[in-house]
């Protein structure tokens, strides 16, 4: 193993980006964060952190993206960037023969799973692992989810797919009418999702996740309050719905501002009481899975670190 390596990693959501250097022998370091919005492309986010004085010459790099990954090119979701591994590599100043590869930031943070520390976890309910599969579920700016299976990680746009239909059900329920803007996952299940969410329930717009969260608990009686716990239900009722199309015996890794928001906060236990509502074959077998926040929100940097090592002819200790 050559532990003489060091590699630029990142991850790369639609509001903020973030970069460090990776090694055998230094583990994940040198973490900044950058607000996208600051920037015109992702090249130029890279440029920034290049700047920094005393950087070594990378022997390799590893960016995660908030968006499809195909081959060599990327677009992110939710901010209209995108490009290539040769542009990319350029702006790094890679040396010749370096790899610059590409990931999915769902698919980094389940290369992530097997490097997280406990303090890294917070767990919502425990249960018998079984099998070698989880899946990791983001709620952030968008909504995505990655498949683990053993040392194979696989990506996937689950947010552009349909809402399930016993949640559009319950979601009709919910709001005594027929949805309108609520076609996809994400279209419910995201930062955006939330807001959009509330306005439908209360008829009051609001300037943000993080207001809506504040209003909720400071008073459990609010309209916020209703919109949080309400949608908490039908994230768990949705999330059972994950089971039996992707079997995650090793357990449901939740991750993104809008997850570790909501499931760290009272309405836990809406999301515990959606879950259980589910039906079917394999209702006894999904009561078991266990359910995990993963905590840590720059987690997915060291999936791509995992990545870039292994590329360079090292590696990241499990």
């Amino acid at each position: 193993m050559n532990t003489d390596v060091t590699v630029l990693v990142g991850d790369v959501g639609g509001s903020n980006t973030r970069l460090a250097l990776a090694g055998p022998e230094i583990g994940v370091t040198a973490l900044k964060s950058f607000d996208n919005d600051s920037f015109t492309c992702l090249e130029d986010v890279l440029t920034a952190y290049r700047a920094q004085p005393d950087l070594p010459v990378f022997q390799g790099a590893c960016i995660a993206v908030a968006g499809p990954v195909y081959g060599n090119e990327y677009r992110l979701t939710n901010r209209d960037w995108q490009g290539d591994t040769t542009s990319l590599a350029a702006r790094l100043q890679l040396p010749e023969g370096a790899r610059m590869d590409l990931i999915n930031d769902l698919a980094a943070l389940g290369h992530a799973l097997p490097v997280l520390s406990p303090g890294q976890l917070s767990s919502l309910r425990a249960g018998p692992q079984a099998g070698d599969q989880s899946l990791v579920v983001g709620l952030g700016t968008g909504f995505n989810v990655s498949l683990v299976a053993g040392n194979h990680t696989a990506g996937a746009e689950l947010g552009h797919a349909d809402l399930p239909g016993s949640v559009y059900k319950k979601l009709v329920v919910a709001l005594g009418r027929e949805p309108e803007g609520f076609d996809t996952n994400e279209d419910l299940f995201s930062g955006h999702g939330l807001v959009r969410f509330h306005q439908a329930m209360s008829g009051e717009a609001i300037a943000g996740g993080k207001q809506l969260m504040e209003e909720y608990l400071a008073d459990k009686n609010s309209a916020a309050a209703r919109t949080v716990e309400v949608w908490a239900e039908l994230l768990g009722l949705f999330s059972y719905n994950l089971v039996p199309t992707y079997m995650p015996g090793q357990g449901l890794f939740f991750a993104g501002s809008v997850a570790r928001a909501v499931l760290s906060s009272p309405a836990q236990a809406q999301f515990l009481e959606g879950f259980s509502q589910g039906g079917g074959l394999l209702q006894e077998q999904c009561q078991k899975i266990p359910l995990w926040v993963i905590t840590d929100d720059a987690a997915g940097v060291s999936g791509s670190a995992r990545v870039a090592l292994e590329a360079a002819g090292s590696g990241l200790s499990a």
